[in-house]
């Protein structure tokens, strides 16, 4: 028997890949922008107004930056994980089936009778 589900297959392929590659390119993606942000803080010297606070703007910043990596990587990462383990649930439901064919079949070759389905 060939094998069966070819489409679920290739879904959960696609599933496994698609959250592998949103995870490396969010992990980048968060790389640079809290990078933008931490560098970016510079062009604010002088925030904190007259009187004091000329590095408020590079502190200001930097928490920017750190925040934004944080949250991005929390999502990134819940994304990635929804899709690899959607892809991993296609993947149990298709053992599960196959395992289940291959039982019959063997209880048949027995020659034990394989049960009705319940309600028959």
């Amino acid at each position: 028997m060939g094998t069966r589900y070819r489409a679920l297959r290739t879904i959960s392929t696609i599933f496994k890949v698609l959250g592998w590659v949103i995870l490396i390119l969010g992990i980048l993606g968060a790389c640079g922008a809290s990078a933008l942000m931490v560098l970016g803080g510079g062009t604010y010297m002088g925030l904190g107004g007259p009187g004091g606070g000329g590095d408020a703007g590079l502190v200001y910043g930097l928490v920017l930056g750190v925040v934004v990596f944080i949250v991005m990587i929390v999502t990134v990462g819940i994304y990635a994980l929804i899709l690899i383990a959607a892809s991993e649930g296609i993947n149990v439901f298709l053992d599960i089936e196959e395992n289940t064919r291959e039982m019959a079949g063997r209880l048949a070759q027995r020659g034990t009778p394989v049960p009705p389905p319940p309600g028959q």
